[in-house]
């Protein structure tokens, strides 16, 4: 019972916070492709855990603090199959460090619903598995300096 309330505490943190800042990847604008400096490389997201076989799955791609916090670099926006795994690619990327944060549209109003505190819809960080308070871009980063493929389970609270 303890360890329920610790985990409902931290998630309330987390989104009171989430929730005075844009949610997820819903304030981001469309992906755009930049032209860039030398080699680029390509990102694949594999959404896993996915059990509400409906709606799409936003994903924002964040390359800094500010970007993570508010409006995305880049975004994608997929349908949910009816099943296995999902798979998003970022194309054209430049080396350096990236996150993902991504929300499960359940209802299709573009962005993520609560109650009260809490998500009504499914969410997900890159290298975020367990909330232990709300994540920040230095806890979601990742390195791409090559083509990389990162799972990003969905989370239901």
């Amino acid at each position: 019972m303890k360890n329920f309330l610790v985990t409902l505490a931290i998630g309330a943190t987390l989104f009171m916070t989430v929730n005075t800042r844009p949610c997820l990847a819903q304030t981001a604008v469309a992906s755009t492709t930049v032209a860039a400096a030398g080699p680029t490389y390509t990102l694949t997201v594999v959404i896993q855990n996915v059990s509400k076989r409906t709606g799409k799955i936003r994903l924002g791609l964040a390359n800094n603090a500010a970007s993570f916090d508010g409006e995305s670099f880049r975004t994608q926006i997929v349908d949910v199959s009816a099943s296995g795994d999902l798979v998003v690619t970022f194309d054209s990327l430049v080396a350096g460090r990236y996150a993902v944060r991504l929300y499960q549209d359940l209802n299709g109003n573009e962005k993520i619903d609560f109650n009260g505190p809490m998500p009504a819809e499914p969410f997900g960080f890159s290298n975020v598995t367990m909330l232990m308070g709300p994540p920040n871009f230095g806890q979601c980063a990742f390195d791409l300096a090559e083509n990389k493929r990162i799972p990003v389970s969905l989370i239901e609270m």
